[in-house]
């Protein structure tokens, strides 16, 4: 029972520190991250498995999609602001203001997703119940 108790505390642990990752500038994340996989390094059972490896998983996809989709806006916002030196156009003007418009709208998108994927890891833990992987 101290083991399993142990267990819990050490996942939920994870999660909280995980979730404050936008707040923490990713200090919380890269902790949870961490901390995910010094304890699967160490073994676990199935069930704190499933857990500990989402987390990380979860971490590492929503950071390589924020990268790319930074990458992404600055090259566009840069090559548009390149066009309009050389073409004078509204129509480059406007779109070069619609960038980073698009940018937060799929920004903001991807963040609902990862909160709603770290409520439903939080619910499945109260219930004792193991990720899919």
């Amino acid at each position: 029972m101290v083991n399993e108790n142990q267990d819990m505390k050490g996942l939920r642990f994870a999660y909280i520190a995980s979730l404050l990752t936008p707040l923490t500038l990713m200090i919380s994340g890269i902790v949870a991250v961490i901390y995910a996989g010094y304890k699967l390094n160490k073994g676990t059972d199935e069930f704190s498995y499933s857990h500990y490896y989402t987390l990380i998983r979860t971490f590492f996809l929503f950071f390589t999609f924020f990268v790319v989709l930074g990458v992404t806006a600055a090259t566009m916002s840069g090559m548009v602001a390149g066009a309009t030196y050389w073409v004078h156009s509204s129509w480059l003007d406007v779109l070069l203001k619609a960038i980073p418009v698009v940018g937060l709208a799929i920004a903001g998108l991807a963040i609902v997703k990862w909160f709603a994927q770290h409520l439903k890891g939080i619910r499945l833990l109260n219930e004792h119940k193991a990720i899919e992987l």
